[in-house]
């Protein structure tokens, strides 16, 4: 069910009317997807839309071959047009759409919903409808995903106010999402939730909890523990895909933090909280995950916060510079066995730990293997009189730009 109507629709133009600036006419496109059927395109009729009297237009879908040379020239025309002059046309259309009832529908019909995203996409990065046509069909799936989701209306703005952002004149980017939550807030949203991001220009989207609040906020939030609902002793794959879910407890996944990180600077902020309502935490000025090819490498260095440093706890149990470990993959230095099958969980072994925050949960004090949640700087390894270990109650990693725009 479509829960984003023509109303919110028009209230989104509305605010973008303000943003976007008239620019020069795109030049004709000489190349092969110049022969494309369209996505979509207004076609002026003698005062009609959908068969209504007054100014207006109509939207038509590329399975209409009759109307195949009025399109084109009107697309020709329309490169005279400044983008300003165009939203206004769109914005015309559509409130003769909703003025008439017309139906908000999916699929090939006339007034789908993909086809007013399809022109919308193809005004807001001045370009010229009968070029690129794959392209702006890409981007209207993905505009009418937002549109229908969950909170349609905020994940539409964000893909709106990134699409003004392009260079004029150009085909769309194959990246319609924020690379991240840095990104996100640097677009104005600074409400904490649940977004749309794509860390790898060339990989698929994907959902991610996002901190605006935490330190200045714009943190991508890459793991979440707290009530043991799912379970962290997983697979190399798994690992690399990620697993869980960002509502609840979740790994983002090793190629995404490799996406995240791959350029630039970032930090990562880690943040632990014991079964007293003790809260603690620890920032790494320097961190980044190479490559799979690389083993998934960690670098976390330049430490500050209250938690102790259990990331370069002593030569020995050093996670700063180790490969990424699981019970399917043994990249640790430990000679005696694999300490990711040992523990059970996936991380940065070094022969084995200090840290683990993918151990398995505990609801505190437990007896055994030293498996849990730990981070050796804040609680001892054992306790020494009745020889139980401790386990976090909740943690979270997340991570975002050094440079970031909201601590400027």
């Amino acid at each position: 069910m479509v829960v984003f109507g023509a109303c919110g629709m028009l209230l989104l133009l509305s605010l973008l009317v303000g943003v976007l600036q008239p620019a020069q006419a795109s030049p004709a496109c000489t190349q092969p997807p110049c022969r494309e059927a369209l996505v979509a395109a207004l076609v002026p009729g003698h005062g009609s839309c959908e068969g209504q009297s007054g100014t207006g237009c109509k939207t038509v879908q590329s399975d209409a071959p009759q109307r195949m040379e009025q399109r084109q020239d009107f697309s020709q025309g329309q490169s005279k047009t400044g983008v300003k002059e165009r939203l206004v046309q769109l914005q015309r259309c559509m409130r003769s759409i909703q003025e008439t009832g017309g139906p908000w529908i999916h699929g090939p019909q006339e007034n789908s919903l993909g086809a007013i995203l399809s022109l919308m996409a193809a005004v807001l990065t001045e370009c010229d409808l009968h070029c690129h046509s794959q392209a702006l069909g890409a981007m209207a799936k993905r505009l009418e995903g937002a549109a229908v989701g969950r909170e349609g209306e905020k994940d539409l703005l964000i893909l709106l106010q990134s699409i003004t952002q392009y260079t004029p004149t150009v085909p769309p980017l194959e990246r319609l999402h924020p690379k991240d939550c840095a990104e996100i807030y640097s677009l104005g949203i600074k409400e904490n939730g649940i977004y749309t991001i794509q860390p790898d220009l060339h990989g698929p989207a994907l959902e991610a909890k996002c901190d605006m609040e935490a330190a200045g906020g714009g943190w991508t939030v890459i793991q979440a523990r707290h009530d043991g609902s799912v379970d962290f002793n997983r697979t190399w794959q798994e690992y690399r895909e990620g697993f869980g879910s960002p509502l609840g407890e979740h790994w983002l996944g090793n190629a995404a933090l490799y996406a995240l990180t791959s350029t630039g600077q970032h930090q990562l902020r880690i943040e632990l909280e014991d079964w007293h309502h003790q809260k603690r935490e620890a920032t790494y000025n320097n961190f980044k995950v190479a490559s799979e090819a690389q083993r998934f490498r960690l670098t976390a260095r330049e430490y500050s916060g209250d938690a102790g440093n259990a990331l370069s706890y002593s030569k020995r149990y050093n996670h700063d510079g180790r490969s990424f470990s699981t019970s399917d993959r043994d990249n640790d230095r430990y000679a005696g066995g694999n300490c990711g099958q040992y523990y059970g969980a996936g991380w940065w072994f070094d022969a084995c730990l200090a840290a683990n925050l993918n151990g398995h949960y505990y609801g505190g004090r437990y007896s055994g293997v030293t498996n849990g949640i730990y981070w050796g700087t804040w609680y001892i390894l054992t306790d020494g009189r009745t020889g139980e270990r401790y386990s976090f109650k909740r943690v979270e990693m997340k991570t975002r730009p050094k440079l970031f725009p909201g601590l400027s």
